[in-house]
Parts: structure tokens; sequence; C-alpha cells
């Protein structure tokens, strides 16, 4: 008896915390196509060695990268910069959140600790819709239903401004989207 209640019970606690990695509305990242990295990937000397990053601008005015080390190692921290979709319940720096009518939500969303943080730096000056090429853009365009994968690093576009991305070394990861975006 006492030997089936632990076999039930970590048998729970692994689903569960498969369950907690992915919240809700986390799209399926096997329904979008694959990209080839190759356009994606910058590579910048220092010294002896290279710095090397997957660098990418979803056609919503914002800007993504990861590492992209040559041999794979620990967890690869993702960051997105720009204006950010769906964080209407996230403080700005310095307290409160509501921002003026008819401006956009600058922020970020990064690695800190063992999880990713949504974070609100300000408002203004993007507007929803604008050209990659603008402030936070510039870089290769991940179009709506693609994703590009590097080691254990996939991100992928979705309409209605969509980026999600998810470090499977570490089952952690974001989504961000209109109707709310949220890290885990």
């Amino acid at each position: 008896m006492a030997v089936t209640y632990v076999a039930v019970c970590i048998s729970c606690t692994a689903v569960a915390h498969h369950a907690a990695a992915q919240p809700a509305g986390f799209p399926n990242l096997d329904s979008f196509n694959a990209v080839p990295v190759d356009p994606f990937l910058l590579v910048y000397p220092k010294g002896s060695s290279e710095i090397r990053t997957i660098t990418f601008s979803p056609p919503y005015n914002m800007q993504c990268s990861f590492p992209a080390p040559a041999q794979p190692g620990p967890p690869q921290p993702i960051s997105c910069t720009g204006d950010m979709p769906g964080m209407d319940n996230v403080p700005f720096n310095g307290g409160g959140n509501t921002a003026p009518p008819s401006t956009c939500v600058l922020g970020a969303v990064h690695l800190d600790g063992a999880a990713y943080r949504l974070q609100r730096q300000g408002y203004g000056g993007c507007e929803s819709g604008r050209d990659p090429g603008s402030q936070f853009g510039g870089h290769p365009v991940l179009q709506p239903g693609q994703k590009i994968t590097y080691q254990n690093v996939t991100c992928a576009v979705g309409d209605d401004r969509l980026v999600a991305c998810l470090d499977t070394s570490s089952q952690h990861g974001f989504v961000l989207k209109s109707s709310g975006s949220v890290a885990f």
C-alpha cells in the first residue's frame, strides 16, 4: 500500500510541474512553420572569441534576442523589448498601471532568476503596426506563422501581436499577446 502511494504521488508531482511550465493560452509551437536560423544569427568578434546571438523583429515594433553559443550549454536567456502587448496589469517601473489614452507601452520581458519577468518601462513614441524598421525593428523579421529554433530555445510569432518563446532546458518562457501577456 505504501509503495502504491509513493508512486502515485511522484506521478502527480511530475504532471503538476509540467502543467505549471506552460500556462493556459501558451500556443502549440509545433503548429508554426520553422525557418532557417542563418538570417537571424549575428556574430560579434570579442577578442579571440565571438559573441553569437539570434535576433529578430516581429512585425509589431519590438525586438527579441537570445544567445546562440556554438556549443549547447546552460539555459539561453531570451529577451524582447519594445511596444509590448497585453501588459495592462503589469505595473510601470516606479508604480502605477495607467498609461495615457492612445499610447503604447514600452516594455521588456527578460530572465529574472529562474523565470521570466514582464516589465513596463514607459509609454509613448510608438504605435501599433509600425514598420519593422522602426524604433525597435531593423533586424530580420519573423513573420506571423513562423518560428525559429536554436538549441534549447524556440520563439514563434502569430497573429494579433503574438510572440511566444520557450527555453526547454528550464521549461520557462513567455507569451506576449494583446489579450494578456504572461511570463513563467
